[in-house]
Order: C-alpha cells, then structure tokens, then sequence
C-alpha cells in the first residue's frame, strides 16, 4: 500500500510514518504539488496533506483514506474528495494549547515581562522593598470558555489547578468520563453569563456557520474593561474589526491572539495575521499559531495516524472519520 505526503512540513516525519508502518506500505513524501503530486497519486492508497487540489482529483480515484494532520478541515465538501474516500482529522494537540493557555495567564497576571524589562535598567518597580505596585494573582480568577470540549477541558483541568473559577458553554453538555467538571456549564444560549463574568476569555470552540463571527461588537461591550481574551481556536469566530477596535481603544484589557483571519501561503512569505495592525497594538499577545504545535503532540498524532492507516490495511472502521468523498468523473457509473 501507498501513502502519499504532499506538505512540506510533514514531508519531513515521512520517516516516522515508514518505521511504524512496516514493510506494507511505501511511504512517499511529495513537497511541491503540480506535476510531482499527479504523478504520484494514482497509486495511493492514502494522502496526508492539508487539502486535495481540484485539478488532483481524476487522479486520486483510488484514494481511500485522506489525512489532515489537524483538528478542523477546511474542505468539508464531500465533492472534493474521490467517491468513498474517507477524510480524517486528528487531535492530539489539547496539551500544548492548554500549556500556552496558562502561560498567557501567568504572564498577565505577573506582569513578568514588563518588570524584566524594566529591571534590565535598573528599575524596582513592582518590588514590594520599594514600595511598588503590587501584581495580581490567577488564583480566584473567573475562567471562561467558549467551548468545552479537549481543548475547553485541557484547559480547565490546568486553570482548576491554579485555583481558578471556571465556567464554560458548550454545545454538547454531556461529558466524558474523567473529564473536569467546570463551576458552570450551560448552552449556547448562557452566552452573555460567560462573556459578563470572564476574566480571562478563552475561545475553544469549532468554526462553524453558527460560530463564525459570534462575538461582536455587542458581544465584545459585555466584557469587563479588566477583561483579557485568548483565542486559540480561529480567528473567524471573533469580528475582525470589531475586535480590532476594541482592543485599540482599550475597551477591555487586551488579548492573546495565536489564530488569524489570514495566513502565508509558503514559509518563506513575510505578512501579518490581519490586515489590521493588531501587531502594533502593545495590549496585544500576537503569535503565529504556534500554541499547539509541540514536538511530542507531533508525535501523538503521527502514532494516531498510523493506527488509522494499519485499520485501512486490514479492512477495520476507520477513526475520527469526519466525511466521505462522493465526487465520480462526469459520465461515471452511480
């Protein structure tokens, strides 16, 4: 069998993949796309790569299995994909997002950064022997999390720890076993508790139609001033503009920001995440989606993919299955 590897940054585990696959499968990494990528897919059996060009189509016929080697998928249109291919994400990354989750909180809390810069010239401020201000704590904060699933819980376990108030909304309401039981979770519907209450912010959740531009302006004014947002889920859920103003004009306290409403097609390209200069904004955390991005949650999700690739081998359910293909040549048998 044949699994095919058109992305350049995963291309460089495809050394991962053939150890744990074993000798049954011939593990191809394609980096650049265009005449490479057709000539390679005929004879795949699976493809990983972030998305399957509509020009690639007639020759992915025999594809089986399309991986994307993360949470969301942007093609959720079962046209895009061969006839009976199934398409499968992958988690694996609640830790690190959580991790940096913390450290956002921690830092703000602290104000670490700012009296590490200011202590470089000579400064005491914020020393208690000096008679400094004195900094918050996270202790006794309010939580709130737009979402409540891996992510949603891998956070609240760790904010929990630190002695955090946490309150969620979520769609699904029933938890797994194990899972942390936040202060509050309710519906949809208990928005405005969330948003009234928070803290600190965390968006968790999916983009969905329903979800894409939930929070605007509105949503944003019921914020507290001395509220801070964290989005590490997409950018789309949260108004471009609206946020970008709201920051701007320091209606609430600032936001760590590690997703973006536009990303560099190549590695190699220079560009902000907006075109806003949410980057100039000094209330503001920028990151360039890095949050989940760990060497052991690569690891993880290679070993899930694995796993997926030995059950298409020998015929078992497929995990994590979020659509099936049903694109046919014109002219094809139904």
């Amino acid at each position: 069998m044949k699994l095919l590897i058109c992305d350049p940054q995963w291309c460089a585990y495809a050394g991962a993949f053939a150890r744990q696959l074993g000798d049954t499968w011939q593990v191809v990494a394609c980096a650049n796309g265009g005449k490479e990528l057709l000539a390679e897919l005929p004879g795949a059996d699976a493809m990983l790569a972030l998305t399957l060009p509509p020009e690639a189509r007639p020759a992915a016929r025999r594809l089986r299995a399309f991986l994307y080697p993360g949470a969301g998928v942007p093609q959720m249109d079962a046209q895009a994909f061969p006839a009976g291919c199934a398409v499968l994400n992958v988690y694996e990354h609640g830790t690190p997002i959580a991790e940096y989750v913390m450290a956002v909180i921690l830092l703000h809390v602290t104000e670490i950064v700012r009296y590490a810069a200011s202590f470089r010239t000579g400064s005491w401020a914020g020393s208690g022997r000096t008679g400094g201000q004195p900094h918050a704590e996270a202790a006794g904060k309010t939580l709130g999390l737009i979402g409540y699933g891996a992510i949603g819980q891998a956070v609240a376990k760790r904010a929990m720890a630190f002695d955090m108030r946490v309150i969620a909304v979520s769609e699904d309401l029933a938890l797994p076993a194990g899972a942390p039981q936040p202060h509050f979770l309710g519906p949809p519907g208990d928005l405005p508790l969330i948003l009234e209450q928070s803290d600190f912010l965390v968006i968790a959740c999916p983009l969905t139609e329903r979800t894409r531009n939930m929070l605007g302006a509105p949503e944003l004014a019921r914020l507290k001033p001395s509220a801070y947002l964290i989005n590490v889920s997409r950018a789309e859920i949260i108004d471009e503009r609206a946020l970008y103003e709201a920051l701007r004009d320091r209606r609430i306290a600032g936001a760590a920001l590690d997703v973006w409403y536009r990303y560099p097609q190549n590695g190699d390209e220079i560009m902000t995440g907006s075109t806003l200069p949410f980057h100039e904004l000094p209330n503001v955390l920028a990151t360039p989606h890095m949050a989940g991005w760990s060497a052991p949650m690569v690891e993880r999700r290679i070993a899930r993919m694995v796993e997926n690739l030995k059950n298409l081998e020998r015929g078992a359910p497929l995990q994590r299955v979020v659509l099936t293909g049903s694109w046919q040549p014109e002219g094809a048998l139904r």
